[in-house]
């Protein structure tokens, strides 16, 4: 189970939020901090100007995508040079037929995708732009998404200093009561704890998660393009080896 997840974001998320939580107990009560009205006027408005600025559509498709975040990247493109490598050595010594069992048991649908290209005999051109197309069409899918998350993270801590102003403006109203200063200041301060909170720990840093990880996709992509290319122009593996490894870094190289 926990495979299927990358370790590392759940701990760097739990973390922030369990030093947040220390700091605030080590110098009072965490009940202070809890307000729904906070929490409505940021969770609420940030949700509320979303569905004003992108289509309904876009907003439900956000889940998996924010979900794809927590997942590992199993992007190695070692891998999948030597896993190429092998089935263009199959290739060369048995032709269509040695792939056509393969393309259904490859795990990364443009690998699996470019295999199968390759046993329905289609030329290089259109190979070439088939997978071309895909990786634009990757690009744009996740831009869409890094851009929801982004704007909704520049929206959280707007509406926590909306707060801290409505959470003022009711202080001020009550200034002769001094039992509603409290409740009007807590609504004031904790909106913008909220925003900022949600913001930072939230939806920025999982914006950069899915930016890198675009990066990576894209770069094995790369790889995996110049791989068929290679199986399909049955080329020599060596030849094949060096076009792939071009992509990679130097980190990367050492290690192939």
């Amino acid at each position: 189970m926990l495979k299927k997840y990358d370790i590392g974001t759940f701990a760097g998320f739990f973390a922030g939020l369990l030093l947040i939580i220390v700091a605030i107990m080590s110098g009072g009560t965490l009940d202070s901090f809890l307000s729904l009205s906070s929490f409505l006027i940021v969770g609420g408005g940030t949700i509320a100007t979303s569905f004003i600025a992108f289509h309904y559509s876009k907003i439900f498709e956000l889940f998996p995508v924010i979900l794809n975040s927590f997942k590992p990247d199993d992007h190695d493109p070692i891998e999948f040079i030597e896993m190429i490598i092998e089935l263009l050595n199959k290739y060369r010594s048995g032709g269509r037929k040695a792939l056509e069992s393969h393309h259904e048991f490859l795990d990364n649908r443009f690998f699996a995708q470019g295999v199968r290209m390759i046993v329905d005999d289609y030329p290089v051109e259109e190979i070439n732009d088939l997978i071309s197309k895909s990786v634009n069409s990757v690009k744009e899918r996740h831009r869409q998404g890094q851009s929801i998350i982004r704007f909704m993270g520049a929206q959280a801590p707007i509406f926590g200093m909306m707060g801290t102003l409505i959470g003022l403006i009711q202080m001020m109203q009550n200034l002769s009561d001094p039992s509603m200063i409290g409740p009007g200041l807590a609504v004031a301060l904790n909106t913008t704890f909220y925003g900022i909170l949600i913001s930072n720990l939230v939806f920025n840093p999982i914006a950069v998660k899915l930016s890198t990880r675009t990066d990576t996709e894209t770069h094995l992509i790369k790889v995996i393009h110049a791989g068929i290319i290679g199986i399909k122009r049955k080329s020599h593996h060596l030849l094949v080896t060096e076009q792939m490894n071009s992509f990679l870094s130097t980190k990367e190289r050492q290690q192939t």
